[in-house]
């Protein structure tokens, strides 16, 4: 359910008009140092937010929030310090995470330490899980907390505490860190997205024409693909001779696995805006098929036929689109 609600949350932000004009940073370290009015997607080790911006994605090491984010702030590190006021909603993930400062709206807060400190006053209500939540500060709404250990010396609307049982602790704990982990790994692959369809575009384009152009027909072929790409591999590997190869062709392979979504995500929230008769830049519609395909990713029994589908119309329609490539050269 929280990565339900990240994902609600990220459509929400992606399909705000403001959402046209994105500004990507990444480095070992980024540092914001000077005022940013727009939204901003930045990773690194280590991600500082000195200067004020309209609102942020972030996923780091080290993530320190130390100037105001006027809208929302999504984030994800090792260690994670938001040391200063959230105009909008907070959503983070993260092994320690420490709020210093105000937030408007609501906070959902996943770590292995969580802390809401005395300076800290929340407008609405906060969710948190984690193996050990403290709360020193001002809640307005309720505080709903699953945690091995809870300390609350601050003060809340209304206070829902669940306490991990003894027998089921290393189970939740676990259970957590999956949670935490798929967090990552979804604003991670929307951070792909979003930078490949702003850097090739014309590529992304080509193969949306041809998940557009009889996608049975394109998910079949890209299953079957997919089949005979893995048996070239282990054919590949069989001999000494023959191991770099197929190394070279598995890391492809891999990659084009983990890419083919993407392209998908893009030609459904195209597809989504156009059946709305809408007007949505490309970014915000990627974002947007990209959120509904995760959401129907989670359904039970029929999410995993989804994918599968998804998986083969993605790559049979990259090897549509490079072969088409090759023949106009």
């Amino acid at each position: 359910m929280r990565c339900l609600y990240v994902l609600l949350l990220i459509s929400v932000l992606a399909t705000a008009p403001a959402a046209e004009a994105l500004k990507f940073m990444g480095d070992d370290v980024v540092s914001i140092n000077s005022p940013v009015e727009d939204d901003i997607f930045a990773g690194g080790n280590t991600v500082n937010v000195n200067a004020p911006v309209d609102s942020a994605v972030i996923a780091g090491g080290n993530v320190n929030i130390d100037a105001p984010i006027k809208g929302d702030l999504i984030v994800a590190g090792g260690e994670v310090d938001l040391n200063s006021n959230v105009g909008g909603k907070i959503v983070a993930a993260g092994g320690t995470i420490n709020l210093r400062g105000d937030v408007a709206r609501n906070v959902v807060m996943a770590g292995g330490q969580v802390r809401i400190l005395s300076t800290s006053d929340i407008g609405r209500d906060a969710a948190i899980s984690g193996g050990d939540v403290y709360n020193a500060g001002n809640i307005t709404g309720t505080l709903w907390v699953n945690a091995g250990n809870f300390e609350n010396t601050g003060t809340a609307g209304d206070v829902k505490f669940q306490q991990w049982q003894e027998d089921e602790a290393y189970e939740e704990k676990a259970e957590a860190f999956i949670s935490t982990f798929s967090i990552l790994m979804i604003l991670g692959f929307l951070i792909v997205g979003l930078i490949i369809l702003r850097l090739f575009p014309r590529s992304v384009l080509a193969v949306d024409r041809e998940i557009r152009e009889s996608p049975p027909v394109k998910a079949l072929l890209g299953l079957g693909l997919i089949v005979a790409s893995m048996i070239l591999i282990i054919i590949s590997m069989i001999s000494v001779v023959g191991l770099p190869l197929g190394f070279l062709l598995l890391t492809l392979f891999v990659a084009a696995l983990m890419l083919a979504n993407l392209f998908v995500s893009f030609s459904l929230g195209r597809w989504i805006v156009s059946a709305l008769n809408q007007t949505l830049g490309d970014l915000p519609a990627f974002v947007l098929g990209y959120v509904v395909l995760s959401v129907l990713f989670l359904a039970p029994f029929v999410g995993s036929i989804i994918e599968l589908i998804s998986i083969g119309l993605g790559f049979g329609a990259m090897v549509y689109a490079l072969n088409e490539s090759r023949r106009r050269v």
